[in-house]
């Protein structure tokens, strides 16, 4: 298999469960690792053989932004299912979100869900 790594994407947005965090926003950052068949783009260096990395980065980025989430597990899936639907080379994609100043009542420098999600 082959995989494109696209990592620190990141935005500031409203995400969480408490008021203070809707009202106030944090930052967080994505990363993305998205597995598919490269050889016929390491063979032809055609672009429509391979896929956008911008247009990957700014998908993403667009849903860290988007209507806000309870959990960061929902916004997790909302870019799987997105990325999925959208590039029909990518055969699995895995998306690690990061919430680095998530307010848990001790001293940590980050937290992080990582999903794995595969093409049907």
């Amino acid at each position: 298999m082959d995989r494109i790594y696209l990592t620190g994407i990141s935005a500031f947005a409203f995400h969480g469960v408490y008021e203070n965090e809707r009202k106030e926003g944090q930052k967080f950052s994505v990363d993305l690792v998205v597995d598919l068949d490269l050889y016929s783009a390491g063979i032809s260096d055609e672009l429509s053989d391979s896929v956008d990395y911008s247009q990957i980065a700014r998908i993403a980025h667009e849903e860290l932004t988007g209507e806000p989430c309870n959990l960061i597990e929902a916004v997790a899936e909302r870019i799987a299912s997105r990325l999925l639907a959208e590039f029909s080379q990518i055969l699995s994609i895995t998306v690690k979100l990061h919430k680095p100043d998530a307010d848990v009542g001790v001293s940590l420098s980050d937290i992080a869900i990582e999903i794995e999600r595969r093409r049907q």
